[in-house]
C-alpha cells in the first residue's frame, strides 16, 4: 500500500499489485463494511474505472487504473480518517489473503 497525496493534494491509498478483475469484489466488501451509497454511475473506460461514494459528509472515490491499480481517494477533508481505514481494511482483507493463497 503506497500512502501519498494527489496532485489535488487529496490523500489517496494505492494497491499497485491489485488487478482490474478484483475492482468490483474489493468495491462490494468496502461498500458493505463501510455502509457507503453511491455518490454517481460506476464509470469504466480502457484503462480505468471509479466510481465515488458518501456517508454523512465524506466523499470518497474508489478507483482503479493501469498505473496505480486499486486506488482509495478521499476526495474532501472530512473523508480522510475514512479513507486510511478502508485502505487498512482492504490490506487486511484483500491483500493478506492473497498472500497467503
Amino acid at each position: 500500500m503506497n500512502e501519498q497525496r494527489d496532485f489535488s493534494n487529496r490523500l489517496t491509498f494505492d494497491f499497485d499489485n491489485i488487478d482490474a478483475v478484483m475492482y468490483k469484489i474489493i468495491t462490494q466488501s468496502i461498500v458493505k463494511e463501510f455502509k457507503l451509497k453511491p455518490k454517481n454511475k460506476l464509470l469504466i473506460g480502457l484503462d480505468e474505472i471509479f466510481q465515488d461514494f458518501k456517508v454523512e459528509k465524506a466523499v470518497i472515490g474508489l478507483e482503479w487504473d493501469v498505473w496505480s491499480g486499486y486506488t482509495v481517494v478521499a476526495k474532501n477533508k472530512e473523508a480522510e480518517d475514512l479513507a486510511r481505514n478502508m485502505a487498512n481494511f482492504v490490506s487486511l482483507t484483500h491483500i493478506t489473503k492473497t498472500m497467503s493463497q
